[in-house]
C-alpha cells in the first residue's frame, strides 16, 4: 500500500476492511466515507470526497434564493406594517382575509430572514473549513487544539 510500516493501519469492524485516513465509517449509510464531512440529513447522504463540490453548490444556491426572496419581500413586508399602522389609525373594518394575507406575508418574512442568518452562518462555516482543507469530524474532534506552528528556540550554554 506505500504506508511505512510504522503508522498504524485503521480498521473498519462494520465494512471489515482497511481504511485510508481522512476515512469515516458512517452509521446512516452504513458504509466507510472517505474524507466525510458529515451526514446530511437533507439530502439524505454523506458529505465526503465525492461529493462536496455538489453540497457546497448547494448551499450557494440556496443561499442566493434565500437573499433574492429577502431583497424582493423587503418592500412588500414595509407595506404591511405601514397597513398596520394606517388600519389601527384609522379603524378601518378589515376583512378576515386581508389579516390573513398580510399576516402570512409577515411571518413568511420573518422566517425566511432568520433561515438566511442561519444558513449564510452555515455556509461560512463550511468555507472556513475548505479553506483549512478540513472537515466538520475534524473540526469537532480537534476543538480547542491550537494549529498555529511552534516554534521552539533552544540555547546551549
Amino acid at each position: 500500500m506505500g504506508d511505512s510500516e510504522s503508522k498504524r493501519k485503521r480498521y473498519c469492524l462494520m465494512c471489515n476492511l482497511f481504511k485510508p485516513d481522512r476515512c469515516h465509517h458512517c452509521s446512516a449509510c452504513n458504509r466507510c466515507v472517505l474524507n466525510m464531512d458529515h451526514h446530511c440529513p437533507w439530502v439524505n447522504n454523506c458529505v465526503g470526497f465525492w461529493n462536496r463540490k455538489y453540497f457546497l453548490l448547494l448551499l450557494f444556491y440556496v443561499l442566493f434564493t434565500l437573499y433574492y426572496y429577502v431583497l424582493t419581500m423587503t418592500y412588500s413586508f414595509v407595506e404591511t406594517i405601514y397597513w398596520h399602522m394606517d388600519a389601527y389609525k384609522k379603524n378601518y373594518d378589515v376583512e378576515i382575509k386581508e389579516v390573513v394575507i398580510v399576516a402570512l406575508l409577515e411571518v413568511s418574512y420573518v422566517f425566511v430572514v432568520f433561515l438566511t442568518i442561519v444558513i449564510t452562518r452555515f455556509t461560512n462555516f463550511h468555507m472556513i473549513l475548505v479553506r483549512k482543507n478540513m472537515t466538520t469530524i475534524e473540526s469537532l474532534e480537534h476543538k480547542g487544539t491550537n494549529y498555529d506552528s511552534i516554534v521552539i528556540v533552544v540555547y546551549k550554554e
